[in-house]
């Protein structure tokens, strides 16, 4: 039990902490009004550094000085307030390029590519659907003399439209700074080229920086829910050094602002963005160093900053340096992409299945010029795929069928050693070793499948000629899932006749079981994916049927 606190000690120990807290408003108080009469600015807001950046006065265009209204106290003239001239704005048609696969719109005040549609997609099966835009946000590239700010900002650009595009230009400190744009006649592939110009009297060191904003918006629909990327990628970063990839999630890369692409004083294979069916890549013509950061995320757009620098050294009066890049922006067609620069077929994303899965495509590409449907030519492509793999199948059939004729002298085995699992499992090897049997040769058939089905979906999946491509009847999109689940549930019947007719020997009943669950199983799976990939395994299917059919008539007069 705690002693009891004297009365008088409380008062006087509440009566001491009362003085104290005087004592230093007062201490504080006093500091203050020091501080106010020895330095009369103390409490004066300093000036907050803006982001904007004042866009810089040209050499050759003299300031025109204004009376701001005001009077010097100093010596009771007038205040002038310095004024820079209105750069002319270019007439809006100007700044529009029209051609018969895109049209390309310009933005003079920081000389940025703010639209590409792409005339030749729409965003949807119907005709009257808006064509596709491939900008998400105007696509910033602002040149400097040398440093950067966080972020790209307006500055006065003159601009001229030439024969072949546009150009930009200012002046900043002793350069002249030029941004010119080439845009294509026809298809996608242009040219942006900036320079430097000294314009000072000596010689000038020059290290500049050419900092690039880009934005991509996430897919609204989900990806496929069992195999990741289909039927709608995310937008990525495209970077590629040496050949080899680096490509990030871009809505990934915005929410992990610790992410960071680095490369030192490098030459690209190429650089930019793209989402699912179409690209923006640029091919650096030198090496140069660069950098990709985190920008921001509003309303859904990634945006990623990039900066690309170089150290031309000294610059003579009059003479010039340059940085420039040919540029994609278009849709990731194959033959078109490849003959641009042929590192770019990488961004299909075949990955390590390209060996398998770009033959496919040309193969489907070659029977779509003979019938005009790409539906038909993925049936057709399924029927040379199973006349090749027809021998596999017959040996698959032949071992099946003496495993069933063999199966009642097994079964024998397997109740005479069923106390002794490690005795019957060697006595069934050395049975089906003196009679040549291989139960193993019933997955061959299976084995070549799985790959080609992976490099299929990855082909469905990202190719741009199977994007929209109707086939008959109710599927309007081969790249898109079936809509009314039709073909998925006949699929999932037929895998269920094909399973009865394939023999199961060598099986105990909970694995039968557990065989006849699959086709369930992998309809399920099938709901998701790309109905032009659900086509290939229904025509698959039917035709494994009908071998099946026709290999166990025949075998079961000669075995």
């Amino acid at each position: 039990m705690n002693p009891k606190r004297p009365e008088n000690e409380s008062a006087s120990s509440s009566t001491g902490t009362l003085i104290g807290v005087g004592l230093c408003i007062l201490l504080y108080l006093g500091w203050t009004q020091y501080l106010k009469s020895k330095y009369p600015t103390y409490n004066t807001p300093k000036p907050v550094a803006s982001e904007e950046v004042v866009a810089p006065q040209t050499a050759d265009a003299p300031q025109e000085l204004s009376v701001a209204g005001g009077v010097n106290p100093k010596n009771n003239q007038p205040v002038l307030e310095a004024k820079t001239p209105e750069i002319p704005r270019m007439p809006p048609e100007d700044l529009v390029f029209d051609t018969p696969d895109a049209r390309f719109t310009f933005n003079q005040d920081t000389a940025s590519l703010v639209s590409v549609l792409l005339k030749q997609y729409r965003e949807t099966n119907s005709p009257d659907s808006a064509f596709v835009e491939l900008l998400h946000r105007p696509l910033v590239i602002q040149p400097t003399q040398g440093g950067v700010s966080a972020k790209p900002v307006p500055v006065a650009y003159s601009g001229k439209r030439t024969e072949d595009g546009i150009s930009f230009s200012r002046t900043e400190g002793p350069w002249t700074i030029t941004q010119e744009w080439i845009v294509p006649k026809s298809g996608y592939v242009g040219k942006l080229t900036t320079s430097w110009t000294n314009i000072a009297g000596e010689s000038k060191n020059l290290a500049p920086v050419v900092l690039m904003e880009m934005g991509a918006k996430a897919p609204k629909t989900s990806s496929s829910m069992f195999i990741p990327g289909a039927p709608n990628e995310a937008p990525r970063i495209l970077t590629q050094f040496d050949g080899t990839d680096d490509f990030y999630n871009m809505d990934g890369f915005c929410k992990d602002q610790a992410k960071f692409v680095s490369i030192e004083n490098k030459k690209l294979d190429f650089f930019g963005f793209d989402h699912h069916y179409f690209a923006a890549a640029f091919v650096p013509a030198s090496s140069a160093t660069y950098k990709f950061m985190y920008s921001s995320q509003v309303n859904d757009v990634c945006s990623v900053i990039g900066t690309i620098s170089s150290d031309f050294g000294a610059i003579a009066p009059n003479q010039s340096a340059s940085m420039s890049w040919d540029f994609w922006t278009g849709p990731k067609e194959v033959e078109l992409l490849t003959a641009f620069n042929p590192h770019l077929r990488t961004t299909l994303g075949l990955g390590w299945l390209d060996m398998i899965a770009h033959p496919l495509l040309l193969a489907i590409k070659g029977f779509y010029k003979f019938t005009g449907n790409h539906g038909i030519a993925i049936i057709l492509l399924t029927l040379v795929l199973k006349i090749l793999f027809y021998p596999l199948a017959r040996q698959a059939a032949i071992s099946a069928a003496r495993m069933k004729k063999l199966n009642p002298e097994m079964t024998k085995l397997r109740e005479k050693y069923k106390a002794d699992p490690q005795k019957m499992q060697m006595e069934l090897m050395k049975f089906m070793s003196q009679n040549k049997i291989n139960p193993m040769k019933g997955c061959l058939p299976m084995l070549p499948t799985i790959p080609v089905f992976f490099a299929l979906f990855r082909v469905l999946s990202a190719s741009i000629d199977l994007r929209h491509a109707p086939f008959y009847f109710w599927i309007h999109d081969l790249s898109a899932m079936d809509p009314y689940y039709v073909s998925p549930i006949i699929l999932t019947g037929l895998m269920f006749l094909q399973q009865k007719l394939t023999p199961m020997t060598g099986m105990d009943p909970t694995q039968e079981k557990v065989m006849m669950m699959m086709p369930l199983i992998f309809g399920v799976m099938m709901i998701s994916l790309p109905s032009g990939l659900v086509l290939y395994m229904l025509t698959n299917t039917i035709v494994t049927i009908a071998q099946q059919h026709y290999l166990n008539q025949k075998l079961a007069e000669t075995i």
